[in-house]
């Protein structure tokens, strides 16, 4: 099978996005649930965990990271989300996949699961190294694109 021509490389971001309208808190009395006495409005930045991927050919899946991003939730995004939308976009050839050096991205499960994948080659990447790495260029656009809207 003939090797893909693609960079692919993937983290998990956290944004901070200005809200344009204020989350609901309310400190009430029992049974005072709907008294817009107790309601306020907060002003400020939410913050939402995002993944994605990108090739040399163009940006991939952005996927929202509801909660914490653990182990298990990581190989599901990459078995669910990441080999499947890389194999519409490239049907053919082995994926490279390059990491950074995330306690998640390092664990012996994933790694395990990697090395089980024979259409999946990890990339060797220096650690420390986010000025290499094509992706922190990616996530600096989207966060100051958001910042603008």
């Amino acid at each position: 099978m003939e090797a893909a021509s693609l960079y692919k490389t993937n983290t998990v971001i956290k944004l901070k996005v200005k809200a344009n309208y204020g989350l609901d808190l309310v400190y009430r009395p029992q049974g005072e649930h709907y008294n817009p006495q107790y309601t306020c409005k907060l002003r400020g930045r939410v913050s939402v965990h995002c993944w994605g991927w990108i090739s040399h050919e163009g940006v991939g899946v952005f996927h929202r990271v509801e909660g914490q991003l653990d182990v298990l939730h990581y190989q599901h995004i990459l078995q669910n989300i990441t080999v499947p939308s890389v194999w519409i976009l490239h049907p053919d050839g082995i994926i490279h996949l390059q990491q950074d050096h995330f306690s998640i991205h390092d664990s012996r499960m994933i790694q395990g699961w990697l090395s089980r994948q024979a259409n999946l080659e990890l990339l060797d990447w220096p650690p420390r190294a986010p000025d290499m790495n094509p992706i922190e260029k990616m996530w600096s656009e989207v966060k100051r694109t958001m910042q603008e809207t």
